[in-house]
Protein backbone atom coordinates (compact mmCIF):
# COMPACT_ATOMS: atom_id res chain seq x y z
CA UNK A 1 0.00 0.00 0.00
CA UNK A 2 3.22 2.65 1.21
CA UNK A 3 4.65 1.49 -2.76
CA UNK A 4 1.21 2.35 -4.82
CA UNK A 5 1.22 5.55 -2.44
CA UNK A 6 4.84 6.10 -3.09
CA UNK A 7 4.05 5.41 -7.14
CA UNK A 8 0.72 7.88 -7.06
CA UNK A 9 2.38 10.68 -5.50
CA UNK A 10 5.73 10.74 -8.14
CA UNK A 11 3.16 10.64 -10.94
CA UNK A 12 0.82 13.40 -9.00
CA UNK A 13 2.04 15.73 -11.61
CA UNK A 14 0.60 13.63 -14.43
CA UNK A 15 -2.83 12.47 -12.57
CA UNK A 16 -3.89 15.88 -11.61
CA UNK A 17 -4.38 17.39 -15.47
CA UNK A 18 -6.39 14.76 -15.85
CA UNK A 19 -8.43 15.21 -13.31
CA UNK A 20 -8.51 18.87 -14.08
CA UNK A 21 -10.16 18.09 -17.29
CA UNK A 22 -12.46 15.56 -15.57
CA UNK A 23 -13.83 18.75 -13.82
CA UNK A 24 -13.79 21.05 -16.39
CA UNK A 25 -16.17 18.44 -18.81
CA UNK A 26 -18.96 18.11 -15.45
CA UNK A 27 -18.76 22.36 -15.21
CA UNK A 28 -19.10 22.46 -18.77
CA UNK A 29 -21.87 19.75 -18.70
CA UNK A 30 -23.55 21.66 -15.50
CA UNK A 31 -23.28 24.92 -16.96
CA UNK A 32 -25.16 23.94 -20.43
CA UNK A 33 -27.79 23.17 -18.22
CA UNK A 34 -27.64 26.60 -15.97
CA UNK A 35 -27.54 28.30 -19.33
CA UNK A 36 -31.02 26.67 -20.15
CA UNK A 37 -32.30 27.51 -16.85
CA UNK A 38 -31.47 31.18 -17.26
CA UNK A 39 -32.70 32.05 -20.63
CA UNK A 40 -35.55 29.79 -19.93
CA UNK A 41 -36.57 32.85 -17.70
CA UNK A 42 -34.79 35.94 -19.21
CA UNK A 43 -34.38 36.54 -23.27
CA UNK A 44 -30.76 35.96 -24.92
CA UNK A 45 -29.10 38.35 -26.16
CA UNK A 46 -25.24 39.25 -26.69
CA UNK A 47 -25.03 40.71 -23.20
CA UNK A 48 -26.88 38.26 -21.03
CA UNK A 49 -25.28 35.51 -23.02
CA UNK A 50 -21.60 37.32 -22.03
CA UNK A 51 -23.18 37.28 -18.34
CA UNK A 52 -24.79 33.94 -18.17
CA UNK A 53 -20.84 32.51 -19.21
CA UNK A 54 -19.01 34.23 -16.86
CA UNK A 55 -20.86 33.61 -14.03
CA UNK A 56 -21.72 30.18 -14.79
CA UNK A 57 -17.86 29.97 -13.88
CA UNK A 58 -18.58 29.36 -10.66
CA UNK A 59 -19.39 26.21 -11.32
CA UNK A 60 -15.53 25.60 -11.95
CA UNK A 61 -14.94 26.95 -8.68
CA UNK A 62 -17.43 24.55 -6.40
CA UNK A 63 -16.05 21.50 -8.21
CA UNK A 64 -12.30 22.10 -7.42
CA UNK A 65 -13.13 23.36 -3.96
CA UNK A 66 -15.23 20.06 -3.63
CA UNK A 67 -12.28 17.94 -5.05
CA UNK A 68 -9.79 19.63 -2.36
CA UNK A 69 -12.13 19.38 0.46
CA UNK A 70 -13.50 15.76 -0.15
CA UNK A 71 -10.83 13.98 -1.86
CA UNK A 72 -7.52 15.74 -0.90
CA UNK A 73 -8.51 16.86 2.28
CA UNK A 74 -6.70 20.13 1.66
CA UNK A 75 -7.71 23.33 4.18
CA UNK A 76 -8.99 26.37 2.57
CA UNK A 77 -5.40 27.74 3.46
CA UNK A 78 -4.12 25.53 0.96
CA UNK A 79 -5.79 26.90 -1.74
CA UNK A 80 -4.82 30.42 -0.84
CA UNK A 81 -8.02 31.22 0.80
CA UNK A 82 -6.34 33.26 3.58
CA UNK A 83 -9.15 35.51 5.47
CA UNK A 84 -6.46 37.91 6.23
CA UNK A 85 -7.22 40.57 4.29
CA UNK A 86 -8.45 39.06 0.82
CA UNK A 87 -10.74 42.04 -0.19
CA UNK A 88 -7.67 44.21 0.16
CA UNK A 89 -5.71 42.23 -1.56
CA UNK A 90 -8.31 41.65 -3.74
CA UNK A 91 -8.52 45.42 -4.81
CA UNK A 92 -4.78 45.67 -5.05
CA UNK A 93 -4.87 43.05 -7.72
CA UNK A 94 -7.57 44.03 -9.91
CA UNK A 95 -6.00 47.85 -9.72
CA UNK A 96 -2.08 46.14 -10.86
CA UNK A 97 -4.13 44.33 -13.57
CA UNK A 98 -5.97 47.04 -14.75
CA UNK A 99 -2.89 48.88 -15.07
CA UNK A 100 -1.10 46.54 -16.79
CA UNK A 101 -3.50 46.15 -19.39
CA UNK A 102 -4.06 49.50 -19.86
CA UNK A 103 -0.07 49.98 -20.27
CA UNK A 104 0.11 47.37 -22.96
CA UNK A 105 -2.79 49.17 -24.94
CA UNK A 106 -0.68 52.52 -24.27
CA UNK A 107 2.44 50.71 -25.97
CA UNK A 108 0.08 49.51 -29.02
CA UNK A 109 -1.13 52.59 -29.15
CA UNK A 110 2.42 54.24 -29.78
CA UNK A 111 3.66 51.57 -32.40
CA UNK A 112 0.68 51.91 -34.53
CA UNK A 113 -0.59 48.69 -33.62
CA UNK A 114 -3.95 49.96 -32.85
CA UNK A 115 -5.96 53.07 -32.79
CA UNK A 116 -8.65 54.08 -31.07
CA UNK A 117 -11.64 54.81 -33.48
CA UNK A 118 -14.72 55.47 -30.63
CA UNK A 119 -15.40 56.20 -26.92
CA UNK A 120 -18.81 56.45 -25.41
CA UNK A 121 -20.29 56.59 -22.13
CA UNK A 122 -23.61 56.89 -20.98
CA UNK A 123 -25.53 56.08 -17.93
CA UNK A 124 -26.69 52.61 -19.94
CA UNK A 125 -23.22 51.30 -20.04
CA UNK A 126 -22.31 52.19 -16.41
CA UNK A 127 -25.18 50.32 -15.69
CA UNK A 128 -24.16 46.99 -17.78
CA UNK A 129 -20.50 47.45 -16.73
CA UNK A 130 -21.21 46.73 -13.31
CA UNK A 131 -22.99 43.51 -13.32
CA UNK A 132 -19.63 42.48 -15.48
CA UNK A 133 -16.99 43.54 -12.78
CA UNK A 134 -18.54 41.12 -10.51
CA UNK A 135 -18.96 38.34 -13.30
CA UNK A 136 -14.79 38.86 -14.30
CA UNK A 137 -14.10 38.77 -10.74
CA UNK A 138 -16.19 35.16 -11.02
CA UNK A 139 -14.31 34.14 -14.18
CA UNK A 140 -10.82 34.58 -12.71
CA UNK A 141 -11.44 33.59 -9.70
CA UNK A 142 -12.38 30.41 -10.75
CA UNK A 143 -9.53 30.20 -13.31
CA UNK A 144 -7.06 31.06 -10.62
CA UNK A 145 -8.48 28.35 -8.24
CA UNK A 146 -8.72 25.73 -10.54
CA UNK A 147 -4.99 26.18 -12.27
CA UNK A 148 -2.87 27.85 -9.56
CA UNK A 149 -4.84 27.43 -6.00
CA UNK A 150 -5.47 23.47 -6.67
CA UNK A 151 -3.40 22.46 -9.42
CA UNK A 152 0.18 24.25 -8.63
CA UNK A 153 -0.15 24.24 -5.04
CA UNK A 154 -0.98 20.42 -5.37
CA UNK A 155 1.63 19.42 -7.49
CA UNK A 156 4.30 21.56 -5.83
CA UNK A 157 3.77 19.58 -2.61
CA UNK A 158 3.88 16.45 -3.80
CA UNK A 159 6.29 16.83 -6.94
CA UNK A 160 8.50 19.90 -6.87
CA UNK A 161 7.83 23.56 -7.14
CA UNK A 162 9.51 23.58 -10.72
CA UNK A 163 7.16 21.02 -12.06
CA UNK A 164 4.41 22.64 -10.15
CA UNK A 165 4.42 25.75 -12.13
CA UNK A 166 5.63 24.05 -15.39
CA UNK A 167 2.08 21.85 -15.67
CA UNK A 168 -0.07 24.14 -14.18
CA UNK A 169 0.72 26.52 -16.61
CA UNK A 170 0.63 24.18 -19.44
CA UNK A 171 -2.72 23.07 -18.23
CA UNK A 172 -3.77 27.23 -18.09
CA UNK A 173 -2.54 27.57 -22.02
CA UNK A 174 -4.61 23.68 -22.94
CA UNK A 175 -7.50 25.05 -21.57
CA UNK A 176 -7.77 27.89 -24.03
CA UNK A 177 -6.86 25.50 -27.04
CA UNK A 178 -10.83 25.92 -28.23
CA UNK A 179 -10.56 29.78 -28.50
CA UNK A 180 -10.61 31.34 -31.87
CA UNK A 181 -7.92 32.84 -33.36
CA UNK A 182 -4.98 30.98 -31.50
CA UNK A 183 -1.26 31.49 -32.59
CA UNK A 184 2.13 30.23 -31.70
CA UNK A 185 2.35 33.78 -30.09
CA UNK A 186 -0.86 33.69 -28.11
CA UNK A 187 -0.07 30.21 -26.62
CA UNK A 188 3.27 31.58 -25.61
CA UNK A 189 1.67 34.34 -23.87
CA UNK A 190 -0.98 31.87 -22.12
CA UNK A 191 1.97 30.01 -20.89
CA UNK A 192 3.67 33.05 -19.48
CA UNK A 193 0.93 34.28 -17.93
CA UNK A 194 0.47 31.05 -16.08
CA UNK A 195 4.24 31.41 -14.78
CA UNK A 196 3.28 35.04 -14.10
CA UNK A 197 0.21 33.94 -12.09
CA UNK A 198 1.75 31.26 -9.62
CA UNK A 199 4.97 33.94 -9.19
CA UNK A 200 2.28 36.83 -8.31
CA UNK A 201 0.46 34.22 -5.86
CA UNK A 202 3.60 33.06 -4.02
CA UNK A 203 4.53 36.86 -3.78
CA UNK A 204 1.20 38.11 -2.05
CA UNK A 205 0.64 34.65 -0.15
CA UNK A 206 -2.54 34.26 -1.16
CA UNK A 207 -5.24 33.49 -4.02
CA UNK A 208 -6.86 37.21 -3.85
CA UNK A 209 -4.10 39.20 -5.73
CA UNK A 210 -4.19 37.23 -8.43
CA UNK A 211 -7.72 37.05 -9.15
CA UNK A 212 -8.79 40.46 -9.03
CA UNK A 213 -5.52 40.98 -11.38
CA UNK A 214 -7.11 38.23 -13.71
CA UNK A 215 -10.26 39.90 -13.44
CA UNK A 216 -9.26 42.99 -14.38
CA UNK A 217 -6.74 41.72 -17.12
CA UNK A 218 -10.06 40.38 -18.61
CA UNK A 219 -12.56 43.30 -17.92
CA UNK A 220 -10.75 46.16 -19.52
CA UNK A 221 -9.34 44.08 -22.62
CA UNK A 222 -12.83 43.13 -23.32
CA UNK A 223 -15.60 45.86 -21.70
CA UNK A 224 -13.01 48.81 -21.42
CA UNK A 225 -10.97 49.03 -24.27
CA UNK A 226 -13.36 46.41 -26.86
CA UNK A 227 -10.48 43.68 -27.79
CA UNK A 228 -11.40 40.12 -27.75
CA UNK A 229 -11.22 38.12 -24.82
CA UNK A 230 -8.18 35.52 -25.69
CA UNK A 231 -10.09 35.41 -29.25
CA UNK A 232 -13.50 35.67 -27.85
CA UNK A 233 -15.67 38.65 -28.27
CA UNK A 234 -16.59 40.23 -24.83
CA UNK A 235 -19.21 42.67 -25.74
CA UNK A 236 -19.92 46.42 -25.76
CA UNK A 237 -16.82 48.64 -24.22
CA UNK A 238 -16.11 52.06 -23.25
CA UNK A 239 -13.00 52.80 -25.66
CA UNK A 240 -13.53 51.01 -29.21
CA UNK A 241 -9.53 50.14 -30.50
CA UNK A 242 -8.95 48.34 -33.37
CA UNK A 243 -5.73 46.84 -34.79
CA UNK A 244 -4.15 48.18 -38.11
CA UNK A 245 -0.52 46.80 -37.68
CA UNK A 246 0.91 43.34 -38.37
CA UNK A 247 -1.05 40.73 -35.91
CA UNK A 248 2.23 40.15 -33.85
CA UNK A 249 2.09 43.48 -32.79
CA UNK A 250 -1.99 44.22 -32.45
CA UNK A 251 -2.67 40.72 -31.21
CA UNK A 252 -4.77 40.49 -34.40
CA UNK A 253 -8.34 38.50 -33.60
CA UNK A 254 -6.59 36.93 -30.27
CA UNK A 255 -6.83 40.52 -28.47
CA UNK A 256 -4.03 41.65 -26.20
CA UNK A 257 -2.60 38.48 -25.36
CA UNK A 258 -1.44 37.52 -29.11
CA UNK A 259 0.70 40.68 -28.91
CA UNK A 260 4.17 40.53 -28.52
CA UNK A 261 4.05 43.20 -26.10
CA UNK A 262 1.95 41.47 -23.99
CA UNK A 263 5.04 38.63 -24.01
CA UNK A 264 7.55 41.40 -23.03
CA UNK A 265 5.45 43.09 -20.49
CA UNK A 266 4.68 39.11 -18.69
CA UNK A 267 8.76 38.32 -18.75
CA UNK A 268 9.51 41.45 -17.56
CA UNK A 269 7.09 40.93 -14.48
CA UNK A 270 8.12 37.40 -14.31
CA UNK A 271 11.84 38.07 -14.05
CA UNK A 272 10.61 40.89 -11.25
CA UNK A 273 8.94 38.71 -8.83
CA UNK A 274 11.78 35.95 -9.18
CA UNK A 275 14.23 38.71 -8.35
CA UNK A 276 11.98 39.84 -5.35
CA UNK A 277 11.12 35.63 -4.28
CA UNK A 278 14.73 35.35 -4.66
CA UNK A 279 15.77 38.11 -2.30
CA UNK A 280 13.50 37.23 0.32
CA UNK A 281 14.25 33.95 0.56
CA UNK A 282 17.49 34.48 0.72
CA UNK A 283 16.37 37.33 3.63
CA UNK A 284 14.55 34.42 5.07
CA UNK A 285 17.36 32.11 5.50
CA UNK A 286 20.03 34.88 6.72
CA UNK A 287 17.41 35.42 9.75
Amino acid sequence: MDYLQKLVDKLWFLILPIVGGALLFVAAILTGLFHAIVFALIPKTEYTANLADLFGFILITLLVILWNRKVEKNSWEDMGFTKKSMWINFLKGWVFGAAILSLCVVLMLCFGAVRIVGIQFSAKLVLQFIPLLIAWSIQGNAEEVLARGWMFRSIARKNNLLIGILVSSLFFTLMHMSNDELSVLSLLDLFLFGVFSVLYMLKTKDIWAISGFHAAWNCFQGNVFAFPVSGMSAGDAFIHVVPQGPTWLSGGGFGVEGSIISIVVQLILILVLIFRLSVESQLQQAS
